[in-house]
């Protein structure tokens, strides 16, 4: 369980942990978002994993169904990681569980797993690896690295759902030797998959300060590099799986 221990704001007029909050006359209702991302990783490669990211429209949504005591405790629900643009997300429920993708390899799988954290001024430069700015809207897009003509692809797309993300050549080695990159990707910590023993992580965590108002070029997520040797098969390809769970208090205008 080295993964759990590794892995690693209360509002004074309202609590985001209510179904709606008032200011005035008006009430507002806290969003709360759900959703579950499955990622395959390849040996020797590298995938990026939002876990929030800047949408500058309020992201998809479904109604609530069910007895009236569950609709009274908010009328919709959002499975989306897309977070309207001033709007405020405190924590971040996290349940990952991140196995070999046949589930029964006893091979022992070294991985890595970092973290990335943007804001506005950040994506400026240009300078972040795997992530880029559109500079239309803002939003923060995946790119493939490929130097000779890198593609780039929506993290979310016009509607706030999320798109799947590039495969990325990066290496545990490499990354050992990227200052900009190491500037960027946090807190890398090992972790090793043996006898086939999923690694399971569960905690609520806060957000990054420079995230929990969402703005232009805003975005947190993970980047898990798996360092294994190509074998045969699905026996040395990762499967992450992440459920989580986080509510999105709107800016009051």
């Amino acid at each position: 369980m080295a993964y759990g221990r590794r892995f690693g704001g209360n509002s004074k007029s309202f609590s985001s942990g209510g179904s709606v909050y008032k200011t005035g006359s008006s009430t507002y209702e806290v969003r709360r978002h759900t959703l579950q991302t499955t990622v395959h990783i390849e040996p020797q490669k590298s995938k990026i994993i939002p876990l929030l990211a800047y949408n500058d429209i309020e992201g998809y949504k479904t109604t609530v169904s069910g007895s009236s005591k569950i609709v009274a405790q908010g009328s919709h629900i959002y499975p989306t990681l897309a977070v309207e643009d001033g709007s405020r997300v405190n924590a971040i429920s996290l349940d990952v569980t991140i196995q070999t993708k046949d589930g029964s390899s006893s091979q022992i799988i070294p991985f890595y797993v970092g973290r990335i954290a943007t804001s506005f001024h950040d994506v400026k430069g240009g300078n972040i690896y795997g992530l880029e700015a559109d500079g239309d809207t803002g939003k923060i897009k995946y790119s493939d690295e490929i130097e000779a003509s890198p593609t780039l692809t929506d993290v979310v797309n016009s509607t706030g759902a999320m798109m799947q993300s590039p495969e990325l050549n990066l290496t545990k080695d490499q990354y050992n030797t990227g200052d900009i990159i190491k500037h960027w990707i946090r807190n890398v910590r090992k972790n090793v998959i043996y006898g086939g023993q999923p690694v399971v992580y569960q905690r609520w965590e806060k957000t990054p300060s420079k995230c929990k108002r969402s703005n232009k070029g805003m975005f947190y997520g993970l980047i898990v590099m798996n360092d294994s040797k190509s074998i045969t098969g699905d026996t040395d390809v990762l499967e992450v799986v992440i459920k989580q769970q986080f509510n999105e208090i709107p800016l009051i205008q």
